[in-house]
């Protein structure tokens, strides 16, 4: 499954134990994918999981990413963008206590979950607001303009395999 950025793998025991959950980031450069198992390893290892005929492997070649079994990240992480807990009142309540610029707050992953830089950038400009402006300073129209932004500039962005849209959803 995913979470904000993070994918959560759950693997089943065959004894009856209790699921355990794997948390993985792929960072800047992360890669993760299945390989038979005669292949050879990548330079860039990190993790390495052997499945039978197949291998998993995490590949990271700069070290920004994480493949760990501490879930605690999760927690901290705000509502999902396209859930129904990313409400209006609830994002302009957030921002209302901030005075930190717009941009910075939209990428505190407590915010709103899973928001990067590119996709940011990208609702901010649609909704016609400056990343520089502080955050408490939006009045609700904007903040209505920005959450829609964002849930456009995202569902665009998973329609075209999450390649960064080249126009605007309606």
């Amino acid at each position: 499954s995913r979470r904000g950025k993070y994918l959560v793998f759950t693997l089943q025991s065959p004894r009856r134990c209790p699921p355990l959950k794997l948390l993985g980031h792929l960072g800047m450069t992360g890669r993760m994918y299945l390989v038979r198992r005669e292949e050879p390893l990548p330079r860039h290892a990190v993790a390495v999981l052997n499945l039978g005929r197949q291998k998993f492997i995490y590949e990271d070649t700069r070290y920004f990413g994480r493949f760990t079994l501490d879930t605690s990240a999760l927690a901290r992480l705000g509502p999902e963008p396209l859930g129904p807990q990313f409400t209006v009142d609830r994002f302009a309540l957030t921002l209302s206590r901030s005075a930190q610029a717009i941009k910075v707050k939209l990428l505190d992953q407590s915010i709103v979950a899973g928001l990067g830089n590119i996709y940011a950038s990208e609702a901010l400009f649609r909704a016609r607001i400056s990343p520089c402006w502080p955050a408490r300073k939006l009045d609700l129209s904007q903040v209505r303009r920005l959450w829609r932004a964002i849930r456009q500039v995202l569902a665009a962005a998973i329609a075209c395999g999450s390649d960064f849209p080249a126009r605007p959803v309606r």
